[in-house]
C-alpha cells in the first residue's frame, strides 16, 4: 500500500494538475467552449490561491510523526492543497464533460473523478502529512470554489 499511496498522492499535485489543466483548457477554448475552459483553469488556479492563502492564515503545523514514508512538506497543514486541487480539477472537468456526453458516460466520469479525489485525500492521511480535517476542508474548499466560479461564469454570460 505504501507504493500505491506514494504514487496516487501526486494526482493532487499542482506540478501534475497545472499542465493537465492547461491542455484541457486549451482544447476546450479552441472548440469554442470558453466558459468550460475558464472553469477548468480558473477552478484550479483559484483553488491554488485560496488554499495557500488559508494555509498562511491558519498556520496549522503538520502532524508530528517520525519515520514518514515521504518528506514532510514545508508549508502548513490546513487545508490540504493536494485534496483541494484534486477536488477542484475533478469537479470542473466533470461539469465541463457532463454537459456534452450521454447520461451513462456522465455518471462514469463523475464516479471516476470522485473516486480519484477520494483516493488523493486518503493518501494524504495515510502518508501522515495531513490530519483528516485538513483533507475534508480541502475537498470542501476546492468544490466550493468551482461551484462559485461556475455561478459567476453563468452570471457573466448574461452580461457579455
Amino acid at each position: 500500500m505504501d507504493f500505491f499511496f506514494k504514487t496516487v498522492t501526486w494526482a493532487g499535485s499542482g506540478l501534475i494538475l497545472f499542465p493537465i489543466a492547461l491542455i484541457i483548457s486549451g482544447l476546450l477554448f479552441f472548440n469554442d467552449r470558453r466558459a468550460d475552459a475558464l472553469l477548468v483553469s480558473g477552478g484550479l488556479l483559484g483553488t491554488f490561491i485560496l488554499v495557500h492563502g488559508l494555509k498562511c492564515l491558519f498556520a496549522r503545523p503538520r502532524p508530528d510523526v517520525q519515520d514518514l514514508l515521504v518528506a514532510m512538506p514545508a508549508d502548513f497543514s490546513f487545508p490540504s492543497a493536494h485534496t483541494a486541487q484534486a477536488a477542484a480539477m475533478a469537479l470542473a472537468c466533470a461539469m465541463a464533460a457532463g454537459r456534452h456526453v450521454s447520461t451513462a458516460a456522465s455518471v462514469t466520469i463523475w464516479g471516476c473523478l470522485g473516486l480519484a479525489t477520494l483516493v488523493v485525500g486518503i493518501s494524504r492521511v495515510y502518508l501522515q502529512v495531513h490530519y483528516i480535517s485538513d483533507v475534508v476542508a480541502g475537498a470542501i474548499l476546492g468544490a466550493a470554489w468551482v461551484l462559485t466560479l461556475h455561478r459567476l461564469l453563468k452570471w457573466a454570460a448574461h452580461w457579455i
